[in-house]
């Protein structure tokens, strides 16, 4: 059941068509900038109240979070959109090392730490890193 006035700034909205559990609109806006109910409203469109599900823990550098099919509870006049968990390959654990020492080795280069030549190695495989990454050369 939707409670008047619905707050407009704070709430996104899904329209579904009940006979075939379509969704027609979502993302949307309320349609009155008073938040009262809908006049008219065709008897076949059910609104509901966008809902974002918790998102699970994971670890990043083995897991990537994905957006699950929404879940329509039109008695419950909510449209919830939740999340799921995936494993990286190994591929994209190596990558994300890779890129998050690159990361490490820049952020020493701006502090300045080290000797000249700790420096310079660092600034060579920050840069053997951007190749690698923008051009796939070794």
């Amino acid at each position: 059941m939707i409670t008047y006035p619905v707050d407009v700034a704070n709430t996104r909205w899904t329209a579904v068509r009940i006979s075939d559990n379509a969704i027609v609109k979502h993302n949307q806006k309320w349609p009155r900038a008073d938040g009262g109910a809908i006049v008219d409203l065709n008897p076949d469109i059910a609104l509901l109240l966008e809902v974002e599900g918790t998102q699970p823990a994971y670890d990043p550098l083995t897991h990537r979070l994905i957006r699950s099919a929404p879940v329509i509870d039109i008695p419950g006049n909510t449209h919830t959109h939740g999340w799921t968990t995936e494993a990286l390959s190994q591929a994209e654990i190596d990558d994300a090392a890779e890129r998050e020492q690159a990361k490490a080795l820049y952020a020493a280069l701006k502090a300045h730490s080290g000797t000249a030549d700790e420096r310079a190695t660092r600034l060579e495989n920050v840069v053997a890193y951007l190749l690698k990454d923008q051009y796939g050369a070794s």
